[in-house]
């Protein structure tokens, strides 16, 4: 670290742990000295790397440290407790890390891969039996590659990750090509302001053509005419996507516009009713859970031929973290927690039709829907003294982490709940002692 230090004057952006080691073996068979092995180098040379790096991290105003953890860490995998442990404890001082050292403008994640075709992995994948089980588990189908990993680690580290911290993400699921949606085509639903304004145009400027819908006719038209004088190639129709007739055209008119083939779906439109639990009538209930939850999963149902006659499809649900932890009205969290699910579920049943999916959850954003919140100063100093980087999130760190989902360099990430939340929901007691 000092070599580091006398390098770079001091500063350093970004520290990704990724060295580590494994010896497979059963739990009753380690000996002292495997265990020693394991947590010196897997565990204990992270921590103090990162606690080394803390001073350059802080003095560059903007650093960032990304685990390289392992599925192994959150599900059981017949590769060796020992390993296993390590890699978990790594999830979680990710989450720890995120929240202690926020105020310092460091923000700390973890990646969890899969069998990737590394020398590591290169004697389990020569054993047909391991090879065949593990393909047969993943929803893909087949190992991943380490520039699929690497594209994730690369993104987390770009100041368009600004607003991700203490999260898990698995890895588990062309090079050519992999930052660029050119020739691929797009719907995102509610897409005439806040978060689904911000998607459209991010995946417009990676080259996709987008289709968008949105209630408000005036609104939409607006926006259209700002799309066009950048120069985006960008329709619109009105639709209210909690009415099944007019989700059943859009989808027709998105079928024709992009010739039977759709490459993106971004289910971001939604609503908020904001009251307690015994007070929603039922026709509150019932208009909630059609905009957010029924909506979603029609139109996904709806786009299925299309995602995958287009040979490489992806689906987005526009979450929220009100579906992984309580933040207010318990119908709102339902539709949510529902959406995150579905995505799960999704992501498994459609993966051998080459379609992807994940849901974004993110936590207060700047955008017109929370405007009113967040005028209330008791409302604003609550959240942001709730989150560890001490403040709410802009709508382009939403975007930009939906249109890395959507590129091809994200081609194994899928089944994922990913929360843009300046570490909100990892954020647990935090206890400062009087010094």
């Amino acid at each position: 670290m000092e070599t580091v230090s006398s390098f770079f004057q001091g500063k350093l952006n970004i520290l990704v742990n990724n060295v580590g080691v494994i010896r497979g073996k059963p739990t009753t068979e380690y000996v002292e000295e495997d265990f020693s092995f394991h947590i010196s180098t897997n565990l204990e040379a992270a921590f103090h790397f990162s606690h080394l790096s803390h001073p350059l991290l802080k003095a560059s105003g903007n650093g960032s440290i990304v685990f390289i953890s392992s599925t192994t860490g959150i599900v059981s995998v017949s590769c060796g407790s020992i390993y296993s442990l390590t890699k978990g404890a790594l999830n979680q001082l990710a989450k720890n890390l995120a929240c202690e050292w926020a105020k310092y403008g460091i923000r700390a994640n973890a990646v969890a891969p899969n069998i990737i075709h590394t020398p590591m992995s290169q004697s389990y994948l020569e054993d047909v039996s391991f090879k065949e089980g593990l393909f047969s588990r993943t929803p893909l189908g087949r190992a991943g590659e380490p520039n699929e990993v690497a594209s994730l680690v690369v993104f987390l580290c770009l100041p368009a990750a600004s607003y991700i911290t203490g999260q898990t993400i698995c890895v588990d699921g062309g090079l050519t090509k992999r930052w660029s949606l050119q020739g691929m085509t797009a719907l995102v639903t509610g897409g005439s302001k806040g978060i689904g304004e911000a998607v459209v145009e991010e995946l417009s400027m990676l080259g996709a053509r987008v289709h968008t819908c949105a209630r408000d006719e005036t609104q939409l038209q607006e926006s259209l005419r700002k799309w066009q004088a950048k120069g985006f190639q960008v329709s619109t129709s009105i639709c209210d996507v909690s009415s099944r007739e007019q989700r059943e055209k859009l989808i027709e008119t998105v079928s024709s516009l992009f010739q039977g083939k759709l490459n993106i779906l971004v289910n971001n439109a939604g609503t908020f009713i904001d009251k307690p639990t015994t007070e929603f009538t039922t026709e509150e209930y019932s208009f909630i859970m059609a905009t957010n939850l029924e909506s979603a999963f029609h139109l996904s149902q709806l786009s299925h031929p299309l995602l995958k006659a287009s040979s490489s499809g992806g689906i987005v649900f526009m979450s929220s973290v009100s579906g992984v932890v309580h933040t207010g009205s318990s119908v709102y969290g339902a539709t949510k927690g529902a959406m995150n699910q579905l995505g799960r579920n999704l992501a498994c049943e459609w993966a051998s039709d080459n379609i992807r999916v994940n849901s974004v959850c993110p936590w207060v954003i700047t955008t017109p829907l929370v405007a009113d919140m967040l005028s209330d100063e008791k409302v604003n100093k609550a959240v942001e003294s709730r989150t560890p980087m001490g403040r709410v999130g802009e709508a382009n760190e939403v975007s930009l982490l939906v249109a890395f989902l959507c590129l091809p360099a994200a081609s194994y990430i899928t089944g994922q709940t990913i929360c843009v939340d300046g570490g909100f929901t990892i954020n647990g007691f935090s206890y400062k002692p009087r010094h």
